[in-house]
C-alpha cells in the first residue's frame, strides 16, 4: 500500500506533465503546482494563471514567491495595476521572504513598475532587496542590473538609478 503511495507521488511530482492530485488528496502537490504555472505559455489567459497560483498558494501558503505570483496575477487582471489585494499579496510575499535569489530581480522590478501604487514601508522593502542582492548575492545581481536599467515607470526608473549608482 505504501509503495503503491510512492509510485503514485513519485509519478504525479516527477512524471506527469498534469497533476491530478489524486495522490496526494487532500493536499495539493507542491512540485506538481509549480511545474504547471512553468509550463503556462507566457500569453497564457489569467484565468488559467490565476487557477493555477491558487493551487500554488494551496500548496504552499508560506511561500514568498506565490505570494508575488498573486500580486503579478492581480496587476494582469486590472490592466497593469494593481489594486489593493494585489498591493497585500506583495506585501505578504516580502514579510514571508524577504531576500529572495531567485524571486528578488523580478519583484524588485514588479515594485519598481509599481512604485507610486506601494506604501512607504513597502518601498523600502524592494530597496532593502535591491540593495542586499547588489551587495551580496553575485549571482542574482548581474539579472537585478539588467533589469533595473528596464523600469519603465518614471518614479521607478528614479529610484532604479539611485540603486545602480550607490551599489558597491
Amino acid at each position: 500500500m505504501i509503495a503503491t503511495y510512492g509510485l503514485g507521488l513519485f509519478y504525479e511530482g516527477l512524471l506527469a506533465r498534469q497533476s491530478s492530485d489524486i495522490m496526494t488528496f487532500p493536499f495539493v502537490d507542491r512540485v506538481a503546482a509549480g511545474r504547471a504555472y512553468d509550463s503556462l505559455a507566457a500569453n497564457a489567459p489569467v484565468s488559467q494563471r490565476a487557477m493555477i497560483v491558487d493551487r500554488l498558494l494551496k500548496a504552499n501558503p508560506a511561500s514568498g514567491q506565490s505570494w508575488a505570483l498573486l500580486s503579478y496575477v492581480d496587476w494582469l487582471r486590472n490592466g497593469k495595476h494593481l489594486s489593493p489585494a494585489g498591493i497585500a499579496a506583495l506585501d505578504r510575499s516580502y514579510s514571508l521572504d524577504p531576500y529572495d535569489h531567485d524571486l528578488g530581480p523580478w519583484r524588485v522590478n514588479f515594485a519598481l513598475e509599481n512604485w507610486d501604487a506601494l506604501s512607504r514601508d513597502q518601498r523600502g522593502l524592494a530597496i532593502s532587496e535591491a540593495s542586499w542582492i547588489l551587495q551580496h548575492d553575485w549571482r542574482a545581481e548581474p539579472d537585478l542590473k539588467a533589469r533595473l536599467k528596464t523600469i519603465r515607470n518614471p518614479l521607478g526608473q528614479v529610484m532604479a538609478r539611485l540603486e545602480l549608482v550607490l551599489a558597491p
